[in-house]
C-alpha cells in the first residue's frame, strides 16, 4: 500500500528514544483513505509509539483570504474529529509551515509528510527534511497512481499520459485500509505553545489576520469530507448517466462538484473512482468521460507542475505557442480592459461577464466557461504574458480550487500546452480559438447570462 507511494526525503535515523511519530498535514486534508494517516499509524506502531497530526496555520500566506479559510477550516474541523475518532491527537497550529514542522520533530521520532506538487510548498518540504534532527518521510496520496511511478519528465499530451496510466491503473486501485494506533494519543500532553482551540470558524477567522474583502461562498460549497461525499453521492446516482453528454453545457448542473474538495484534500481521487466503480461499468462511456478528467488531466497536470519549474508562467507554455503568440502580439486589438475591469466583469462580453461573475460570486467557474474565459484574455490585453498573468492572478484570488495543478494545467492548455497548432488567425497565431459564436450554437447562453445577471 505504501512502497510506490513512500519517499524518504533526508539521510537522518529515526529517534526511537522519541516521544511520538508527527504527521505534519498539508495537502492531505482528510482522514479516509489517506495512506500518509495509514503509513504514519504504521510506524508507530512499529516503533511502538503514538501517533499525532498537526496542522499548520498561517494568515502570511499569498492570498490569505477568508472565501479559501472559510472552506478549509470547515473542513479540517471535521478532520480533527473523525481523527481523534481513532484515538490520535490532533493539532491545529497557528504557525508556518517550516517553523511548526521543526519544532516537532525536537522530540518526535520521524515526521511524516503529504506531498504537494507546486514550488512553495515543495521548498517548506525541502527546508523541513534539511533542518529536522530526525529522518523526513514523503507520501503521495492525492492521486490515483503516483507522479513519478508513471514518468520522469513532463509530458506534452494527454494520450500520452493516458496510454501510460491505464497500463498500470488496477494496482492501484486498491482500498486505504484504516490501521488501529495501538497507543492512542487523545491525552497526550504536549504543552505546546500557539494552539489555536476554537471550535468555530468564526472564531478561527477573527484571529486571523486575512483579506476578509474576497467574500465566503458557504452559500455554494461548504467545506469538508462529508460535503464531498454528499456531492459524490448525488454526482453518481443523478449525474453520471449523463456526464459525457452534458458535462460541458453551462446551462445545467452536471458537473460533479468536487474540484475544490479535490485542491485541498478533503475527498480522495482513488476513493471516487472506487465509489463510481461499485456502481458503474468501468467500460461506460459516462464512467470513462469522468475519468479521463478526474484521473488522466487532473494527474497530468500534476506531472506538469512537479516537472515543469515554470507552470505558472508564460515562459512555461510550449516554445510553437510562444512563437506564435509573440508573433501576432503586435496584432490590433479591439478591446483592450484593464485588471481591474476584467475583475469586476466590465466587458463588452456578456458570456465572460457572466464567467466572472460565476467566480466572484460562487468561487468557481464552469470547467467549459473557464476555458473560453482564459482565452478571451488573449485577445483583450496588449501582450500574451499579460493574460496569462491576469488569468492566474483571478484564479489563485477567486476560485475554490484555485492554486492548484489542475488550474495551471488549465491556464496553460488556453496557451496552447498539451495541444497542437490550429489554423492560424490574428491575435492568437496557431492557438485553439474559442468564439462567442460557438458557444451559442451549442447552448443556451441566455439561460447562463441569467443565473448572474442580478447580481
Amino acid at each position: 500500500m505504501f512502497r510506490e507511494r513512500t519517499k524518504k526525503l533526508n539521510n537522518m535515523m529515526e529517534n526511537t528514544n522519541g516521544n511520538y511519530v508527527v504527521y505534519c498535514m498539508e495537502a492531505s486534508q482528510r482522514e479516509d483513505f489517506n495512506h500518509v494517516l495509514e503509513f504514519s499509524i504504521h510506524k508507530a506502531n512499529t516503533l511502538k509509539k503514538p501517533v499525532i497530526v498537526a496542522f499548520f496555520i498561517t494568515d502570511k500566506y499569498k492570498f490569505s483570504n477568508q472565501r479559501y479559510y472559510r472552506f478549509m477550516i470547515e473542513g479540517i474541523l471535521k478532520t480533527k474529529e473523525k481523527i481523534e475518532n481513532r484515538g490520535i491527537r490532533f493539532l491545529i497550529l497557528k504557525d508556518d509551515f517550516v517553523n511548526g514542522c521543526l519544532k516537532l520533530s525536537k522530540n518526535a521520532c520521524l515526521l511524516v509528510l503529504d506531498k504537494n506538487y507546486l514550488k512553495t510548498q515543495r521548498i517548506w518540504r525541502e527546508k523541513v527534511s534539511k533542518f529536522s534532527n530526525v529522518a523526513v518521510y514523503e507520501v503521495e496520496s492525492d492521486v490515483v497512481v503516483p507522479i513519478e511511478y508513471l514518468f520522469s519528465k513532463s509530458v506534452p499530451f494527454a494520450y500520452i499520459y493516458r496510454n501510460a496510466l491505464e497500463k498500470v491503473l488496477d494496482r492501484f486501485l486498491l482500498e486505504v485500509k484504516p490501521l488501529e494506533p495501538t497507543i492512542k494519543s487523545n491525552n497526550l500532553d504536549l504543552n505546546l505553545e500557539n494552539q489555536m482551540n476554537f471550535n468555530t470558524v468564526e472564531d478561527f477567522i477573527k484571529n486571523l489576520n486575512i483579506d476578509k474583502s474576497v467574500n465566503s461562498v458557504e452559500n455554494y460549497y461548504k467545506g469538508g469530507s462529508d460535503e464531498a461525499e454528499k456531492l459524490l453521492k448525488i454526482f453518481i446516482e443523478k449525474k453520471l448517466p449523463f456526464y459525457k453528454e452534458k458535462r460541458s453545457d453551462p446551462t445545467v448542473d452536471y458537473t460533479s462538484k468536487l474540484s475544490p474538495y479535490l485542491h485541498f484534500g478533503q475527498i480522495s481521487p482513488l476513493k471516487v473512482v472506487l465509489e463510481i466503480l461499485k456502481n458503474y461499468d468501468r467500460e461506460d462511456e459516462n464512467v470513462k468521460a469522468f475519468i479521463n478528467e478526474l484521473v488522466v488531466w487532473r494527474e497530468l497536470s500534476r506531472n506538469f507542475t512537479w516537472y515543469n519549474p515554470f507552470y505558472n508562467q508564460y515562459k512555461g507554455i510550449p516554445s510553437w505557442a510562444k512563437d506564435t503568440l509573440e508573433k501576432h502580439a503586435s496584432d490590433k486589438r479591439d478591446y483592450i480592459y484593464t485588471l481591474e475591469e476584467v475583475e469586476d466583469a466590465k466587458t463588452h462580453d456578456e458570456y465572460w461577464n457572466a464567467a466572472q461573475k460565476e467566480l466572484l460570486i460562487t468561487g468557481k467557474i464552469h470547467n467549459y466557461m473557464r476555458m473560453y474565459w482564459a482565452k478571451k484574455l488573449i485577445e483583450w490585453t496588449d501582450h500574451p504574458k499579460k493574460a496569462f498573468d491576469i488569468a492566474c492572478y483571478l484564479n489563485d484570488k477567486y476560485a475554490l480550487d484555485g492554486r492548484d495543478s489542475n488550474g495551471y494545467g488549465g491556464i496553460s492548455w488556453c496557451f496552447g500546452n498539451f495541444d497542437r497548432p490550429w489554423q492560424e488567425r490574428k491575435i492568437f497565431g496557431k492557438i485553439r480559438y474559442m468564439s462567442s459564436r460557438s458557444l451559442e450554437t451549442k447552448f443556451n447562453m441566455k439561460l447562463y447570462i441569467e443565473k448572474f445577471k442580478k447580481s
